[in-house]
């Protein structure tokens, strides 16, 4: 199912085929996707994401919802963000953007979008986010959309291209979350 939500300056829409390239741009980055768990991606790797993505938005019940996110003024497919249910009444958020939107806040107005969404729409309890803890624009939009700082899991992970190295250092994470009690419809600091 074909599903947007709309913001003062983006749409948020259901991934399409048509995206490839876009995505394939900020996914295939190895700046843009140095805190991800996933990427750099291969071209295979961005296909298999977008055919994943089209075919879970057919599930029933939906658990599933990945936006790219567009400029409304553009047109342009800047980034994706995504809300995945873990059970009736919690959810997970998630976004990349494309480094050249980077710190114009539009990652925060899509996270809000999605907070709304999550507690407006899919009558959700509980959303949270996680990041690297190195990550400071991800943290920093997690409490500009007032979220709260719930926990700092030391040495949970290591960057993907760094998984098989043992040398590579292993990297704490952050999580966030926001309550539907909490939720005031803008949350904005």
């Amino acid at each position: 199912m074909i599903m947007e939500l709309l913001t003062k300056r983006l749409r948020l829409r259901s991934l399409e085929k048509k995206d490839y390239t876009a995505v394939h741009s900020y996914s295939s980055d190895p700046e843009n996707v140095k805190y991800m768990t996933f990427g750099p991606n291969s071209p295979k790797d961005t296909r298999r994401f977008i055919k994943g993505s089209i075919e879970e938005s057919k599930d029933i019940p939906r658990t599933k919802y990945d936006f790219v996110i567009e400029k409304l003024d553009t047109w342009k497919v800047i980034g994706a963000c995504s809300i995945y249910i873990r059970d009736d009444v919690h959810a997970e958020i998630g976004w990349i953007l494309n480094k050249n939107y980077w710190n114009m806040n539009y990652t925060t107005e899509a996270a809000r979008a999605l907070i709304h969404f999550g507690f407006s729409v899919l009558k959700l309890h509980r959303i949270f986010a996680r990041c690297n803890s190195e990550n400071i624009g991800s943290w920093r939009v997690m409490e500009k959309c007032a979220m709260q700082k719930e926990a700092c899991f030391r040495q949970v992970r290591k960057l993907r291209s760094e998984q098989h190295d043992p040398n590579s250092r292993w990297y704490d994470e952050y999580q966030y979350s926001i309550l539907a009690e909490e939720y005031t419809g803008t949350n904005e600091r």
